[in-house]
């Protein structure tokens, strides 16, 4: 016998499979959509930075235009007095700057309420302090002053209008704030007067610490401050002049150089956290594209995020440079990354969830496809998988069910046709046998009956042994008759019939033997239907079901306590099984198959048909005839009927 291979061993589960897949694909779009929204939430972080530093930036280009239009007002209020000043002083001094005292002039200096007068006058190549209140401006040089130098020569020679640098007016000229060449610490305001009726220009001025609240009017350096102290996260602010990266104009005087404010790399502000290759880049970039450029950037082991944005409308000859912390950005990130790890956790754990649940959605029926297909394969060819799906499980599961049936119906008509070719062999053999055995034993009768009309005299013991020759011509001749009929009966002559009155009246037939033998006999309806309609035929079913009863209470001993016979009528998914059970001797079980061949009876007197008739008749309906289970105690037998299925015809 051919030894079956074992199932093979599930070494990873399709529930986890699925679980892995699942919880997979949702980790693979929780890192690409956290990735994504980190990525947005940082674009959109940096934009408000951005908007921020834009808003200030503008801020700080409004401050400077409100400087520079203060700076203007008071530059020309200034320039005013100052000329009104030396008109004043010109009053009161000789023409000649050498008949002028340093004393008179701080005199006046305090009586007009002025910083300082310095008195200027032309040498052959160059215009020097002579006199003046401040000691530090006597022999200052002007040569190197260039564009006031120039100025200074045109208001001499009478023309100040011709000047292109400060404001002019007849016989006056004024420069804008600018650092003192005696001190260039100090931010002055100048005004100079020449009539011709001197040797000497008049230059009275103020320091620019000595005019009331100037740094509150025209200061943005104190807007940068106030900035500061209320956006802790701005660094530094500081406004770069366009020629932030080129080497300034420095002037010189007494061993002392300085660049004028005008000309100052950083206008205002304070410069700080310098990369200055960077920042020079940046700040290019924006004067060209007119555009803010951004970055971020590592200074002394600090992050900050840069901004560099150009001057508004107005000009392109600064840029605002804006340096924030870029901790609170990062902080707000991480916040963000803590907040996507415990959201996407949860719904790690909620896909893991609902993907073992899913999953069991899958596997339950596919285990009970599995079973199936199992008992099919443990030659239960009946097995029916219930899976009231309409997807592809629920295909698969018709499909093994259609197996199962297709299988079941190959196998009856296989046994048709391996019980047909017996009953066709058996039917020929019969045939010859009734032919070969009617001469003789129509001979041996007659002359069984012909010898004691010849003989008269014959014996007791001569007769005895006659009639035992005729008795026994007699069992044969019964023998082939009854072989005969037994298989012209195999044909079917199909009605539709209940089932269970049937069942119920063959029943009823057997009563009377089962009371004559004191066996209690019982019938059980557990189909939970009234009635069960089946096509059948009547005759040939009650005459099985009869057998059956009948070999039931045969098989109970006279000595037996217990006599009892149960029928059952049960349906067990597509099959409608009569279950027979005794309480006899039992059945050997390597007699449980050859008590439904011919012949093999172990009753006295018994031929052996009666159960190869009824295994005839369950196959001719589609069905089965079998021990269900036997020991000393009683036997099952089951009889089981296809409740939808079409009888087939055993032809004798």
């Amino acid at each position: 016998m051919q030894q079956v291979n074992a199932h093979p061993r599930v070494r990873f589960s399709l529930r986890y499979k699925i679980i892995s897949i699942l919880f997979g694909a949702m980790l693979v779009v929780l890192a690409l959509g956290g990735a994504l929204f980190y990525s947005v939430a940082r674009q959109q972080m940096l934009k408000s930075a951005d908007k921020q530093a834009q808003l200030l930036a503008q801020q700080i280009d409004l401050e400077i235009e409100s400087s520079e239009a203060g700076q203007a007002y008071i530059d020309n209020l200034l320039g005013n007095e100052l000329r009104i000043a030396s008109i004043a002083i010109e009053k009161q001094l000789p023409p000649h700057w050498r008949d002028v005292t340093n004393e008179q002039l701080r005199q006046l200096s305090a009586q007009l309420g002025v910083s300082g007068i310095t008195l200027l006058a032309p040498t052959a190549d160059d215009i020097v302090g002579v006199r003046s209140s401040d000691p530090r401006e006597i022999g200052l040089s002007t040569r190197g002053m260039g564009k006031w130098y120039i100025a200074f020569r045109d208001l001499l020679a009478g023309r100040p209008q011709a000047s292109t640098y400060g404001t002019a007016e007849k016989d006056y000229w004024s420069g804008p704030f600018a650092n003192a060449a005696s001190d260039p610490t100090k931010v002055d305001k100048w005004g100079y007067y020449y009539d011709g009726t001197t040797d000497y220009i008049i230059d009275p001025f103020y320091v620019q610490t000595s005019i009331p609240r100037y740094e509150q009017v025209v200061s943005v350096n104190s807007t940068i401050r106030h900035i500061m102290q209320t956006e802790p996260d701005i660094l530094s602010i500081a406004v770069l002049n366009k020629t932030f990266d080129e080497k300034p104009i420095r002037y010189s005087y007494k061993g002392v150089s300085w660049v004028d404010i005008a000309n100052q790399p950083v206008m205002y502000g304070s410069y700080r956290y310098a990369h200055h290759d960077l920042d020079v880049h940046l700040k290019d970039q924006a004067l060209a594209t007119g555009k803010m450029q951004t970055a971020i950037d590592r200074v002394n082991g600090t992050t900050v995020m840069k901004a560099f944005i150009p001057e508004s409308e107005q000009g392109d000859h600064y840029v605002v440079e804006i340096v924030m912390n870029y901790r609170l950005i990062a902080a707000q990130l991480a916040d963000l990354l803590h907040d996507m790890a415990v959201l996407g956790g949860a719904l790690l754990c909620l896909t893991a969830l609902l993907s073992f649940a899913g999953a069991d959605l899958i596997i339950r029926p596919l285990k009970r496809i599995t079973e199936a297909v199992d008992e099919i394969a443990g030659r239960n060819f009946a097995a029916h998988v219930e899976v009231a799906r309409s997807d592809e499980i629920g295909v698969l599961a018709a499909h093994v069910n259609e197996m199962s049936e297709r299988l079941v119906d190959y196998l009856r008509e296989l046994t048709r046709r391996e019980r047909g070719r017996g009953v066709d062999y058996l039917v020929m053999a019969t045939q010859a046998l009734v032919h070969e055995l009617g001469t003789p034993l129509a001979a041996i009768r007659q002359m069984s009956d012909l010898l004691p009309r010849l003989e008269p005299e014959l014996g007791d013991k001569a007769r005895e042994i006659l009639e035992r020759m005729r008795s026994a011509s007699e069992y044969a001749n019964r023998i082939a008759r009854d072989f005969t009929a037994f298989l012209r009966n195999g044909m079917l002559t199909v009605r539709r019939r209940d089932v269970v009155k049937l069942v119920s009246n063959a029943v009823g037939l057997c009563s009377p033997m089962a009371q004559s033998r004191r066996v209690r006999l019982s019938f059980h309806n557990e189909t939970g239907q009234r009635h069960v309609y089946l096509d059948v035929d009547e005759d040939k079913l009650f005459g099985a079901i009869v057998n059956l009863v009948r070999n039931a209470i045969d098989a109970i001993p006279d000595d037996r306590a217990r006599r009892e016979v149960d029928v059952t009528l049960r349906i067990e998914g597509e099959e409608l099984h009569v279950d027979v059970i005794d309480t006899g001797v039992g059945i050997p079980r390597e007699r449980w198959d050859q008590i439904f061949v011919p012949y093999s009876s172990t009753k006295k007197g018994g031929l052996g048909l009666g159960l190869t008739f009824c295994g005839l008749i369950a196959i001719a309906h589609g069905g089965t005839v079998g021990v269900v289970n036997s020991s000393p105690e009683g036997t099952h037998i089951r009889m089981r009927l296809p409740l939808k299925y079409e009888p087939i015809q055993v032809d004798a």
